[in-house]
């Protein structure tokens, strides 16, 4: 019955399906498809199969419409057909209206004739043990190079064609807008694609389960629409890690922001998250340096989603660092500093001259300083100040902050003003207001037709033009310390060796000083020795005093076995000293110099099974965990980026000279982290755990006192051949 071609360029683009490239080259059949078959099409009241066919047929859409149902000749004025290989035609996509224990068979019948793409709603439910029908459903996808949607999601809507692939969708819009959402929660698209805010997008995807099409693959297929201004992206997981960050890094490149908004940041979110939709959330402490290090704006709450995409959505970038904000309210002024105190929002500094201007327009006795309440005697001045703002060049964004209560004239005075301000300049202009419920709908949607945004809650809007900023700051990866590859290491055949050589378990001391030693990593001068005379000139030789510890590589946790000992200051006492140790934990002995004062820092790595090596700093001693003061990031980086990470740290100060304390040599410091940094970045995939515990920095420098390399299970199975 197919009328199909000797050799079409969809059969072509079939055979090359199962590569990255080919599975996004055939989204276009997902999600702008040209012809769809409806599979379990009904005219029932309330069911599934008539609510599907009834989206499709109500909108736009220009493409052809199958139903396919063996129980009828007709549907919604439409021939139906009985089965798929009665079809006139191989169509673009097939659109699933049945139950899960149909859907292999049926998907298998699409994928046999060619369909190369599908969308599919249901769960794919099996009791434990049991095969589950999404399993089956991966494996016909993927073996064919069919692109899917779901399964277990709401679909997708399409609005620059007006097509709805979805069950019971909100109403769209009659046009597209320049916003893309991806979405692993079905009810939160379902909010988002139903907005009351005018905020529109072009590809709106309820993605699901992902079982042959991923997040990654929306990216890509979002970043080549010329309408996409900024992508939205509310993840449980990233099932195609690489992918991801390859999209992430074209983003970046193209100059389009990605806004993410990750579930299962907490224990408990994570196990809802494996009951959702089986998704492995992973460590929320590297994907948040995943999505650092790529400059995408992470987001904690659907509000601060949603307003940081609305502010996104706008053409206009901010030209300096600093907002500028003009209020109408004493205490409204007040809470704004408050919460931007919280969240980081950056005031301007505004100039001298501006400060004079803001004078000369407010009433007597009135503050000129940013952010500016302009409420004075009966009056409020909001264009006037709003302008003097926007002329500052200090000033990167100039908000109104009012509540633009409906039904009072002020609304009217309050959205002149903006308006009248953003005409004047090519800085972005919004207004946000404070209590979510009194905004008017109509001066919101008046503002958002001349493209300024409405932002809604003082938290969230502060948040959203921050995050416009900080983007900005960091569009060239050197602002980030991203480190360009370095060719002063060794090769990893060297270093593998130098692992399998080893014994079991954790690497040896002595071995970890020669995998540091090989690969300049500042360490505490010491020596190993078996035998108390050696013991005493190590201590002699290194100079007193010393630190004298346990290096039988047996021993992880040496001080709970009394192999530390602690300022050994004589030769009697190295002596003494060694005696003890080798009783209590074997002959093999470390002499290490004491590094006296200085702060305490913990370096470390894990290898991430989605993202590989993820460095963690933070402070040391009983501070790592009284205060879990530390930060995660993604190596490797420059000593530049390892000082920005080192000022994020609560106890940062305690570096630079607290309460009269000498500083640390904080440059040695960073080219310490700048250097483990590296070494991960080329090695990480050797260890499934790395700790240098304590590094000690003082004015001195800075160097690692212990140190702890735990090969991963490859490196193991390595070590066990040798």
């Amino acid at each position: 019955m197919h009328d199909r071609p000797a050799m079409t360029d969809d059969q072509q683009e079939k055979g090359a399906a199962s590569s990255p490239a080919g599975r996004v080259a055939r989204l276009r059949h997902l999600l702008r498809p040209r012809s769809i078959a409806v599979i379990g099409a009904s005219d029932r009241d309330g069911s599934f199969g008539k609510r599907l066919l009834s989206a499709i047929r109500s909108g736009r859409y220009a493409g052809t419409v199958y139903p396919v149902n063996p129980r009828y000749e007709q549907l919604d004025g439409l021939t139906c057909y009985p089965s798929l290989d009665a079809l006139p035609e191989v169509p673009d996509l097939a659109a699933f209206a049945v139950a899960d224990q149909q859907a292999p068979s049926l998907l298998e019948e699409a994928a046999e004739i060619g369909i190369p793409a599908a969308a599919l709603f249901g769960r794919g439910y099996a009791p434990p043990g049991e095969m589950s029908s999404t399993q089956r459903l991966s494996a016909i996808a993927r073996t064919a190079g069919m692109a899917v949607c779901g399964n277990n999601c709401m679909g997708f809507v399409n609005i620059v064609d007006g097509l709805k692939i979805s069950g019971n969708p909100p109403p769209i819009p009659d046009h597209p807008g320049t916003i893309g959402l991806i979405s692993h929660s079905g009810s939160t698209w379902s909010g988002l694609v139903g907005n009351q805010r005018q905020l529109v997008f072009n590809y709106a995807i309820s993605a699901g389960q992902e079982i042959a099409t991923t997040m990654a693959d929306y990216l890509e297929f979002l970043l080549d629409q010329p309408e996409t201004r900024v992508i939205g992206c509310i993840m449980e997981t990233v099932r195609d890690p690489e992918g991801f960050i390859a999209a992430a890094e074209r983003a970046d490149v193209r100059g389009i922001p990605i806004i993410a908004l990750k579930l299962g940041r907490s224990e408990q979110g994570r196990q809802f998250a494996l009951a959702h939709s089986g998704a492995l959330s992973g460590s929320d402490a590297v994907y948040g340096a995943v999505l650092e290090r790529h400059n995408i704006v992470r987001v904690r709450t659907v509000d601060e989603f949603v307003n940081t995409l609305e502010l996104f959505s706008t053409p206009r970038r901010p030209s300096a660092a600093g907002i500028g904000i003009v209020t109408d309210s004493g205490g409204e002024r007040e809470l704004i500093v408050d919460i931007a105190s919280d969240v980081g929002a950056p005031f301007a500094k505004v100039r001298p001259e501006t400060e004079q201007r803001l004078a000369q327009v407010l009433d007597p006795g009135m503050s000129p300083l940013n952010p500016v309440d302009s409420y004075g005697d009966g009056r409020t001045l909001l264009e006037d100040c709003l302008r003097v703002l926007a002329d500052d060049p200090e000033v990167g964004i100039v908000a109104l902050a009012t509540n633009l209560v409906a039904g009072r004239a002020y609304a009217d005075e309050a959205a002149r003003a903006i308006s009248e301000a953003a005409a004047a300049t090519a800085k972005p202009a919004l207004l946000f207001g404070h209590v979510e419920s009194a905004m008017s709908h109509k001066h919101a949607a008046d503002l958002r037709a001349k493209g300024i945004p409405v932002l809604l809650g003082t938290a969230s809007a502060l948040s959203a033009m921050t995050h416009l900023i900080t983007w900005h700051q960091r569009k060239d990866p050197a602002t980030r310390g991203v480190a360009k590859p370095t060719a002063d290491l060794p090769s990893r055949e060297e270093i593998s060796a130098l692992i399998a050589a080893d014994g079991p378990g954790a690497l040896s001391a002595r071995t970890a000083a020669q995998l540091m030693d090989r690969c300049h990593l500042p360490r505490a001068a010491s020596r190993f020795v078996e035998t108390r005379e050696n013991a005493v000139a190590a201590a002699e030789d290194l100079g007193f005093p010393v630190v004298m510890k346990t290096a039988n590589p047996a021993i992880l946790h040496k001080t709970e076995h009394g192999g530390v000992l602690l300022n050994i200051a004589s030769s009697s006492a190295a002596a003494e000293a060694y005696d003890q140790i080798r009783q209590r934990c074997g002959p093999l002995v470390e002499i290490q110099k004491q590094i006296a004062g200085g702060t305490e820092l913990i370096l470390g790595m894990t290898y991430d099974p989605q993202f590989g090596p993820a460095v963690t700093l933070g402070l040391g001693g009983i501070l790592t965990e009284l205060l879990s003061d530390a930060v995660t990031f993604l190596p490797p980086v420059t000593p530049d980026g390892a000082r920005q990470f080192l000022e994020r740290l609560k106890g940062y100060p305690l570096l630079t000279g607290f309460r009269g304390s000498p500083p640390a040599d904080l440059a040695a410091l960073c080219e310490l982290i700048a250097r483990f940094s590296t070494f991960c970045a080329s090695y990480g995939a050797l260890f499934s755990e790395i700790d240098l515990n304590p590094i000690k920095a003082g004015p001195d420098g800075a160097v690692a006192v212990d140190a702890l390399f735990i090969p991963s299970q490859g490196s193991q199975a390595e070590r066990a051949v040798a």
